[in-house]
């Protein structure tokens, strides 16, 4: 594994720990614009950590070039970098983060908690399936 690939690993370990320090209770994160804002943010580097990776790899190791990062991670998952269970709830984030930064919709206050709350561990899920292979 390389450098860069070990550091963005490392940043996604990072990413996960501060989040985890910032997420407030579900009372706040619905009324503080700017909490949930900053958690906002954090999803985004997440996912974007989570592409580039993807990236590093496919361009590393020769695999078919992707359209886009939820096509990269499809990538992983096919050339079984990532299982089949965890690829699809990275799709669902890179697809989440979408949502976030182009406001193609609403955004449930509520259900994006809960959703937080219950897969942040993806993320080290994530870091460890990478470092398996």
């Amino acid at each position: 594994m390389n450098a860069r690939l070990k550091q963005k690993l490392g940043d996604l370990v990072i990413l996960h720990e501060e989040l985890m320090e910032d997420l407030p209770d579900m009372e706040e994160f619905m009324e503080k614009r700017l909490a949930r804002r900053g958690i906002e943010k954090t999803i985004q580097l997440i996912a974007d950590a989570m592409v580039d990776v993807a990236y590093m790899i496919i361009s590393e190791r020769g695999y078919a070039r992707p359209a886009d990062g939820r096509d990269a991670i499809s990538v992983l998952e096919k050339e079984k970098v990532l299982s089949t269970k965890l690829a699809a709830k990275i799709k669902e984030l890179i697809s989440f983060r979408n949502l976030l930064v182009h406001r193609y919709g609403v955004v449930n206050e509520k259900q994006e908690f809960e959703n937080i709350s219950e897969n942040h561990s993806d993320v080290l899920d994530f870091v460890r399936e990478i470092k398996k292979r």
